[in-house]
């Protein structure tokens, strides 16, 4: 198995849906993101790619730092929606990957335990946690395996699909609000063309479903990290 890390150590200043990006300094996420590679290495997994789309500049010894970590450098628009940033970034990313090796990703400055029943799992093309939010279901995305390249390849662009898809779909008097507001007032309405709102978690799980991937549920992931809000909470799955 081999691990590939959506990260973003220097975010742009320009904020997200959710207001400022990160509250923490480009030098507290590299020891945050030092912390996810050594928890991979503890793992077992020795093949580690930081895919890193950092805005405000790659400083030269960040790179010995996440050493044995390969990274990639790129350069991707600072989308208000952060998880349609990372979908970007992992698609570009496929063309790094090693074509029948499971892969697992992991949102950059988390931590996997070496007992995660991802790293035990084998199989499906999709193993990963799944919430029910009302009538819909949804992947947890900060960690889950896929079984090769090819399902990556297949799951990642239907997943962008779908996050532009949620923006346009009727399914209630808000959603039809939102999205006359878009249309009269392009950019400034709940759900812009470019860069909607809409919801990574449930995007993935309603790509897999639409592709017919086997799903692998887990009723845990032993990850844990903190997220990069001015919140900062805590986060355990």
């Amino acid at each position: 198995m081999i691990a590939l890390v959506s990260s973003t150590l220097a975010p742009s200043e320009q904020p997200s849906h959710d207001g400022a990006r990160t509250t923490f300094s480009p030098a507290e996420r590299l020891e945050q993101t030092r912390g996810t590679v050594a928890s991979l290495l503890a793992a077992g997994i020795q093949e580690i790619i930081i895919a890193d789309n950092s805005a405000g500049g790659w400083r030269g010894e960040w790179t010995p730092a996440l050493a044995p970590a390969r990274i990639l450098h790129y350069s991707h628009p600072p989308f208000r929606n952060k998880g349609l940033g990372e979908m970007w970034l992992l698609i570009d990313a496929l063309a790094h990957l090693p074509a029948d090796v499971p892969m697992m990703k992991i949102s950059g400055r988390y931590r996997v335990g070496p007992a995660s029943p991802l790293l035990a799992a084998a199989g499906a093309d999709v193993v990963a946690r799944v919430y029910a939010r009302g009538r819909r279901r949804e992947i947890s995305t900060r960690c889950y395996v896929v079984r090769s390249r090819d399902v990556a390849a297949r799951l990642w662009p239907a997943m962008l699909d779908e996050m532009y898809a949620q923006a346009g779909r009727i399914v209630g008097p808000r959603s039809l609000l939102d999205f006359a507001g878009g249309l009269w007032r392009p950019g400034q309405g709940a759900t812009g063309p470019a860069d909607p709102p809409a919801a990574v978690e449930l995007a993935a799980y309603d790509a897999l479903r639409r592709l017919g991937l086997s799903l692998a549920e887990v009723d845990h992931l032993e990850v844990e990290g903190v997220l990069g809000s001015w919140i900062n909470p805590a986060v355990k799955e």
